[in-house]
């Protein structure tokens, strides 16, 4: 069924699901090394990325999305997302939310039979992933602009750095670091004092926001310094996200008035590069990036 078409019914339910074949009933065993992945972290981000891991070695998907009253969540392991999947998440009959996964191909009976229980072993862990991810909201955003500070761009691109490191081997895809600077902002802040600036400071996190999928992030590091991480994603993708930036940024009113524009830094992550050289190498050309626009 195309992504498009999606529908109420398109919800499985545990229900709806039993008429399939048994004969891709996982064995305790494969439950029990599920459950050991699900053990290693409680961080929502951590769970989700552990758990697409594991889920992926039985039945291949090439996106993971988590939907759970306010809280949108996503896994990209490789490009593709025509056809989904999608179960319903309970503690108790209270629902959670919902697990989508997606890929290029429909996904058949026996393995449906599986996702729902992979599913279900994910529903435990998740309740407690979900209460201390709203806990961590409150600390990990930015109070001004509500995208996340940077602590949480420290913790994310660490994160995001190990699991290249374990998924290299696979070629799916691959992280990219892009360092931000506004440019003109400091005369807007100067001349026309904090509160016009708070306001270009969140009109440009807001662009970020609009140019990205779920599945990258946008931070605030400093006072008129950004950060974004794209997964999967390529140099050339991540162009094509600057396009739309410049776009957005040429569009917008009031950055537009004060003509406030973005100086770019960006960096392809390759093995071996640690945190520290990914966000050098982006920022030495963030810096050269601004050197030849002025």
């Amino acid at each position: 069924m195309d992504s498009l078409q999606l529908a109420q019914n398109d919800i499985v339910s545990p229900r709806k699901i039993s008429q399939f074949s048994n004969s891709a009933e996982l064995n305790p065993l494969q439950k029990l090394s599920i459950i050991e992945a699900l053990q290693e972290s409680l961080l929502l981000e951590d769970l989700l990325q552990n758990f697409a891991a594991a889920a992926s070695s039985y039945v291949e998907f090439s996106a993971l999305r988590l939907v759970s009253d306010g809280i949108q969540q996503e896994v990209s392991l490789f490009e593709g997302q025509r056809y989904y999947r999608s179960f319903s998440l309970n503690d108790k009959k209270r629902p959670l939310g919902i697990a989508t996964f997606t890929r290029d191909t429909p996904f058949q009976r026996n393995e449906i039979q599986q996702l729902r229980q992979l599913s279900q072993l994910l529903q435990a862990p998740l309740k407690h992933a979900l209460q201390i991810s709203r806990l961590q909201e409150r600390v990990r955003n930015d109070y001004l602009t509500g995208i996340g500070n940077r602590a949480h761009f420290d913790e994310s691109l660490h994160t995001s750095i190990e699991q290249q490191t374990r998924q290299c081997q696979q070629q799916h895809g691959g992280l990219v670091l892009m360092l931000l600077d506004l440019n003109k902002f400091k005369q807007v802040n100067d001349t026309l004092g904090h509160p016009v600036g708070d306001q270009v400071l969140i009109g440009f996190a807001d662009i970020l926001k609009s140019v990205i999928r779920s599945g990258d992030q946008a931070f605030r590091i400093g006072g008129d310094e950004f950060a974004m991480l794209l997964r999967p994603a390529t140099e050339y993708s991540a162009q094509k996200v600057v396009a739309r930036l410049n776009n957005e940024l040429a569009n917008t009113p009031l950055l537009a008035q004060y003509e406030v524009s973005a100086s770019v830094g960006v960096c392809t992550w390759e093995p071996g590069r640690n945190s520290a050289q990914l966000i050098q190498l982006a920022d030495e050309r963030l810096y050269a990036n601004k050197l030849a626009s002025n």
